[in-house]
């Protein structure tokens, strides 16, 4: 179980490097390889030819995409979090195959969030179940970010199903500007 603070955006990005170098170690192996396709097929679904995306550690190479793509969005989502609530202290993630909460900010109760790829956002209702999570999540601000091909980045709203819960797509070359939320209005009785 991986759970990784990020307090600003330049530690976002190192993490992101990381990443970047892992892949590229699995492209080289990819590049190099001589056998057939079946064979090929083999090692990258069997055998540890990948590249854990974090640490480098030995890894299936389905397994490093699937950790790669959503440790990706986890970090671009950081990226545009610290644009919206500077004030969160940072972010506590979940990363690689870690249960809880996928993002949550450090100050308490502030900031929820959900991440996932995926060629579609309806896929295995990945959407669905992550915007009724965080639908009663206890957090002030909730989130779902995903990236997924055909979606511009940016707010979804035609994706968002539950009151208070943004949904965000999230286009993984760049992180996008963003505005900062307006503190909440207190109503009085």
């Amino acid at each position: 179980m991986r759970r990784t603070v990020i307090r600003s955006a330049s530690e976002a990005e190192q993490l992101h490097t990381r990443v970047v170098d892992s892949a590229e170690r699995t492209v080289a192996w990819l590049r190099s390889f001589s056998g057939n396709a079946m064979s090929l097929l083999r090692a990258m679904r069997f055998q540890t030819v990948g590249h854990d995306p974090l640490t480098g550690e030995p890894l299936n190479v389905v397994e490093q995409l699937n950790q790669t793509f959503t440790i990706l969005v986890s970090l671009r989502a950081v990226e545009r979090l610290f644009e919206l609530h500077p004030e969160a202290g940072g972010y506590r993630l979940a990363l690689g195959t870690s249960s809880g909460r996928d993002v949550e900010s450090i100050q308490p109760g502030l900031v929820a969030a959900e991440v996932f790829s995926a060629t579609r956002p309806e896929s295995n209702q990945k959407l669905k179940k992550d915007v009724g999570r965080l639908a009663s999540d206890s957090a002030r601000y909730r989130y779902v970010f995903f990236s997924s091909p055909n979606y511009a980045s940016g707010r979804q709203p035609q994706l968002e199903t539950a009151s208070g819960v943004e949904v965000h797509c999230i286009d993984l070359l760049r992180a996008e500007p963003a505005r900062k939320r307006p503190s909440p209005t207190t109503i009085s009785a």
